[in-house]
């Protein structure tokens, strides 16, 4: 009788012996415990592309946004130099050794834009913030110059030459001009786009007496004015803007507000 109460000790139920039963009981689920397992690796590389991927879609929105209320706040802003920090002698560009200044002063500017016209001019090199190309770009795009110039490379419409061999300033017509350069002015000529009123005036800088430069779309020419006469940059008035929509469609009107008028500066390129 001992010897069966000791073996009926060893079991708890019928035909399960007592370890069997506790490794039966662990592979039960334990109510309220459900969802408790750890995630899968799968499971966590999945979830960390998805984030990775959601924070680069939110990074170019961010981008994209940041892109259309800079072109905004450019357009709205209008002025292509910050006059309040422009003297009236703000150099814009310089061609063969010589700085050229602005022909019109910086409150009264609509827009700077650079356009091929011919092989035979020589290829400017713009201060500033080139506004053209992709709107991404501009983003990271810097101005060191302290009178925030900003410009564009309009479109070449089929001209041959430099894109930046001649450089539109915009002004309404009327407006006055004023030599880009100190040096001396060498002739005075019609100019022939415009014929009726219209001049050319060119001048030769004193930076560098073999080249000239010239500026077109000028009318009512200053009558102290001749060969020989001496101006100084952002100082001698040489006339006013013409109005050149009579006979064309100017295109700066394409990238600046304002009727698109202007004068072009021009550097024809040493012989």
């Amino acid at each position: 009788m001992r010897g069966g109460s000791a073996q009926r000790a060893q079991y708890v139920g019928p035909g399960y012996p007592d370890n069997t039963k506790a490794a039966v009981q662990q592979q039960r689920p334990v109510p309220g415990r459900r969802g408790t397992r750890k995630p899968s690796r799968t499971n966590i590389y999945r979830r960390r592309r998805v984030f990775a991927v959601s924070v680069v879609l939110l990074s170019i929105l961010v981008l994209v946004f940041a892109a259309f209320a800079q072109d905004s706040e450019v357009s709205d802003r209008g002025l292509p130099i910050d006059p309040n920090n422009a003297t009236p002698d703000v150099v814009l560009t310089e061609a063969a050794g010589v700085y050229i200044s602005s022909p019109i002063r910086p409150e009264n500017l609509t827009g700077l834009g650079y356009h091929p016209e011919g092989e035979s001019l020589a290829q400017m090199s713009p201060r500033g913030r080139n506004l053209s190309g992709n709107s991404i770009f501009r983003l990271f795009a810097t101005d060191s110059t302290p009178e925030k110039i900003q410009y564009y490379l309009m479109d070449p419409a089929g001209r041959p030459g430099p894109r930046t061999g001649a450089l539109d300033v915009g002004a309404e017509a009327g407006t006055s001009v004023y030599a880009p350069v100190t040096g001396t002015v060498v002739a005075i000529r019609p100019d022939p786009i415009l014929q009726e009123g219209g001049k050319v005036v060119e001048i030769t800088p004193a930076d560098n007496p073999n080249i000239r430069v010239n500026v077109s779309f000028v009318q009512d020419v200053n009558g102290e004015l001749g060969p020989k006469s001496p101006v100084t940059a952002g100082i001698t008035e040489l006339g006013k803007v013409a109005d050149s929509r009579k006979v064309l469609s100017p295109q700066l009107a394409s990238y600046t507000a304002g009727t698109g008028n202007h004068v072009t500066i021009s550097v024809p390129k040493i012989n």
